[in-house]
């Protein structure tokens, strides 16, 4: 599949959608254009990667107790990019830190607590990307993205995109493989 350029196309209305399940890989639309692809390995895993029609990337999970995942350019020596995990008990701690090798960096937080979105806002909270996951029950098949006039202007707009939808998804999967665990723990709590 032939990927085009982000700024080639109209991106008001993006969306990833599930494009392979083994292994699982999505693909950024605008319209019926491919923007960029994220496949994980088959059999799930922390690693992935993401194409775009500038280049190729790797994601990374590393760390234990500091985790933080890495995007790095295919072939690079250095990683590009890194979402450092914060998990905060304060308002203000409650984002993830997008920090970019060029010395850019942005927030990453939930967008509320009712609803699964995702966004993704600079430092005085001037929004640029809002992620919205689409299920089918417990099942991930895709997100509306809407950019921001200053999302759309960002020089990171196509790493951000692809950095972001890798850790949704990651995210969801580690969910999703929990849910059997959490049905026997029920079960067994009701006996």
């Amino acid at each position: 599949m032939a990927l085009v350029p982000l700024a080639s196309v109209d991106s008001s209305a993006l969306r990833w959608l599930r494009t392979g399940e083994e292994p699982a890989e999505f693909t950024l639309f605008a319209g019926d254009d491919a923007i960029a692809i994220v496949r994980w390995p088959k059999g799930g895993g922390f690693r992935a990667t993401a194409e775009t029609s500038d280049g190729r990337w790797t994601f990374q999970r590393a760390g234990f107790l500091h985790s933080h995942l890495t995007l790095r350019g295919d072939g690079a020596p250095a990683d590009a990019a890194r979402i450092t995990l914060h998990v905060g008990v304060f308002k203000e701690e409650r984002y993830h830190r997008i920090e970019f090798a060029t010395g850019a960096a942005y927030r990453f937080h939930r967008a509320g607590v009712q609803v699964p979105a995702w966004q993704i806002t600079t430092d005085d909270s001037t929004e640029l990307v809002h992620v919205e996951p689409v299920r089918e029950g417990s099942r991930l098949v895709g997100a509306a993205v809407i950019l921001t006039p200053a999302g759309s202007a960002s020089r990171d707009l196509a790493a951000l995109l692809v950095f972001s939808w890798y850790f949704v998804g990651m995210v969801w999967f580690e969910d999703e493989a929990l849910l059997p665990l959490e049905r026997v723990l029920s079960d067994l709590e009701t006996r």
